[in-house]
């Protein structure tokens, strides 16, 4: 089963059963269609002929939308555009999400793992309950040797990112699992007109090669990018991250009727830095940047070929489809809590350091149709299907990365298959209502790789409700209520477990959402969102073991404020708070000891506010502020991270021959704050060989230091 296009007899006669209700839900959608009169739909609440024609109102920062509002979802719905990346300073790709207000994305070890999210009152881990997709390739891995929903977005390039559509919560049909939390949708430019060069060196050994560009060709539009980026960072252990990146994308065809396809390829290798125990830096044992193992680090890969073809099939009916494949593969190695374990059976006495490792290939699709039925109705519908055939995952303990004594090997197949539909109503000038309803299976198939190993087969399905409504606008002011429930999958490992700690396949949350959006001004506005959401089954970073694992039943309460002015063309201001309050339903205990209900790493506050400028003579630059407030980092609330802020700013000129120059500085103020802090037990060799049991203690990720680039781009 190690073969990654080995398919069972049992994963045959499911896609069999699937399929064929696929097929009838398919045709019992389309006589729907085909029976309802062809007609022009009010823009409101739907996606139809008129909606596109409605004048949308663009918000350039962090509150970022680009939307009509007389046409969304939800109040915590929005785009990010082109322009509002394009001279964002950020230290790494994935900073991008950091558009989508209230979200905060960080790191815990080398530049080549995947990052730490934060939303909504979650520690989002690597992903655990946010979607992400890339050119509709989804981005999130189903168990995977790290972490389950393990997002690395290392491979972006901001430079070719046409907009990334946001949604908060679990209250649209399109999304599936992982997003509880809320999903984001990231797509490249289908034309580039121009071709760039793009240098940038930095401190620490950092140096950036961008070559990309576009042109028209058989009848169509290429783009493309190479990229190349070596960094050492401010690391005792240099950090050695190596990334070559390519994008070929070709597209063609006018709204109506088109087809996109697109390649991508992907390569990273580093050393990391993990994080490192508070005692040791106070007392002077160790640097800040320093490391107590040089071996951990890394090796990624993903190359994935992806087609996305849309027509407009009638006046009334559109169809949106997109398919892939992907090969992946990650390598990792660890080490949280050093010399921590007692085994006699070591005589090496080689520590705690471990393995993981992850090698898949991907498939899949998802067709959208969007019907218009009357003047005030519109159905959308459609079906998405994805399978993971994982030919080797597993973890061992190792030493200076080399497995030793392998304890989980395994070759898994993953089917999920959605159907949803959600029909779009405007009732009247002032009141639009969404409902939706999703249909979930996964699958799963565990083959041991082990003797001894657990292996089996299950499966499960989830009906999932949606609800949006809007009231207004008035005086251009809207109201919306949201009601949604959603999902996250569970590692297929956990779910066949053959002990009585085995966890469900299918993971059930439930949201709620009040919102307001509002022209306060002409040249100001609001966004206002109270929310809340109960999750069955909370998936918990564990910090010695750097793994996630399930716990019981959460709920999490917040409000998130957006301000958005720019009372110039040339000047843009945003401001974005959120705070929220998380925590488990029930008691937790270890054995017969209470620990409390606060759930560990979740996220209270957070502030951002940035400012940018674009002037006709040439000049452009901009500033962003982030505060990432203190997190209960244990059950019972008494052990705390401390708050850390940064700042970052970028200036650039552009000559009229084609020529850029930028400054892009990291942490202007030099702050000497953290970028992550867990509570769990370790101990270093020393401590070990003196008898000291491990030691609970904060162990954190520092924030690289003040950190200048140069660019050099040439536009032809």
């Amino acid at each position: 089963m190690s073969d990654p296009f080995y398919f069972s007899r049992r994963h045959q006669d499911f896609y069999n059963r699937e399929a064929i209700l696929l097929k009838k839900l398919f045709y019992i959608m389309m006589a729907v269609s085909l029976a309802a009169p062809h007609s022009l739909v009010f823009a409101a609440g739907v996606s139809g002929e008129l909606a596109r024609d409605i004048e949308e109102v663009y918000v350039a920062g962090d509150a970022a939308t680009a939307q009509s509002l007389a046409n969304s979802e939800a109040a915590s719905v929005g785009t990010v555009l082109a322009a509002q990346i394009e001279h964002r300073p950020a230290l790494r790709p994935a900073e991008l999400l950091e558009t989508i207000p209230g979200m905060v994305v960080t790191q815990h070890s080398g530049d080549g793992k995947a990052n730490q999210y934060f939303l909504r009152g979650f520690n989002l881990d690597h992903g655990s309950d946010f979607s992400n997709y890339v050119d509709g390739v989804p981005v999130n891995m189903v168990s995977h040797g790290h972490g389950q929903g393990y997002t690395d977005l290392n491979f972006l390039i901001p430079e070719l990112v046409d907009r990334i559509v946001y949604r908060k919560g679990p209250y649209n049909a399109e999304s599936g699992d992982f997003s509880s939390a809320g999903s984001a949708r990231t797509a490249y430019k289908r034309q580039i007109d121009t071709q760039n060069i793009k240098l940038t060196v930095g401190e620490n050994g950092y140096g950036r090669v961008l070559v990309y560009g576009g042109d028209d060709m058989a009848g169509g539009h290429l783009v493309y990018a190479v990229e190349s980026m070596q960094n050492d960072g401010p690391w005792q252990v240099e950090e050695g991250f190596d990334k070559k990146n390519a994008v070929l994308k070709f597209s063609r065809g006018e709204f109506d009727r088109g087809y996109s396809l697109t390649a991508l390829a992907y390569e990273a290798d580093w050393t990391s830095t993990d994080q490192i125990p508070q005692r040791l830096v106070r007392s002077g044992a160790i640097d800040r940047y320093g490391s107590l193992d040089d071996s951990t680090g890394g090796d990624t890969h993903r190359y994935s070929l992806s087609a996305e073809l849309w027509s407009q099939l009638s006046d009334s009916l559109r169809l949106d489809s997109q398919f892939y494949v992907f090969d992946y593969e990650l390598r990792l190695t660890s080490n949280a809590s050093y010399f921590s374990r007692d085994d006699i059976d070591d005589p090496d006495f080689r520590g705690d350091q471990f393995t993981q490792f992850d090698n898949r290939m991907g498939y899949g699709g998802h067709l959208a149709f969007s019907q218009i039925l009357s003047k005030q109705h519109e159905l959308n519908y459609g079906a998405e299907l994805r399978i993971d055939n994982i030919s080797d995952v597993g973890v061992g303990f190792s030493q200076q990365a080399k497995i030793y004594d392998l304890f989980a090997r395994a070759a898994i197949d993953e089917t999920a298959l959605g159907v949803y539909g959600s029909v779009h109503s405007q009732w009247s000038d002032w009141f639009a209502t969404i409902a939706g309803l999703r249909y979930q299976t996964i699958d799963v198939s565990v083959e041991a790789k082990r003797i001894g190993d657990d292996e089996g087969d299950d499966r499960e399905a989830l009906l999932s409700p949606k609800l949006s409504l809007r009231f207004g606008p008035f005086a251009e002011t809207e109201f919306f209520i949201n009601y949604g429930e959603g999902f996250h999958s569970n590692d297929a490992r956990g779910v066949i477990r053959a002990a009585g700690d085995s966890v469900p396949l299918l993971s059930e949350s439930t949201g709620y959402e009040l919102g307001l959006r509002s022209l306060l001004a002409q040249d100001v506005q609001l966004s206002l969102v109270l929310f809340r959401l109960d999750l069955d089954s909370e998936l918990v970073f564990v910090g010695d073991e750097s793994i996630t694992e399930p716990r019981d039943a959460t709920r999490r309460q917040g409000i998130e404020v957006s301000v958005f002015y720019q009372p110039v063309e040339w000047f843009v201001l945003d401001v974005d708070y959120a705070t929220s309050k998380t925590r488990f339903k029930n008691q937790q205990f270890d054995g017969a000891t209470a620990l409390g209900k606060n759930v560990p790493d979740s996220v209270e506050n957070v502030f951002a506010m940035g400012a940018s400028i674009e002037l006709d003579n040439g000049i452009y630059g901009g500033a962003r502020l982030r505060y990432f407030g203190p997190r209960n980092l244990n059950e019972a609330g008494d052990v705390e991270s401390s708050a850390s802020h940064i700042l970052n700013a970028n200036i650039g000129y552009r000559f009229n021959n084609g020529v850029s120059l930028g400054l892009e500085v990291i942490n202007v103020l030099d702050d000497s704050d953290d970028d992550i802090t867990y509570y769990y037990a370790s101990r270093t060799a020393e401590e070990r060989l003196a008898g000291i049991d491990p030691i609970d203690d904060l162990h954190s990720h520092p924030m690289e230091p003040r950190t200048f680039r140069a660019s050099i781009a040439y536009q032809f």
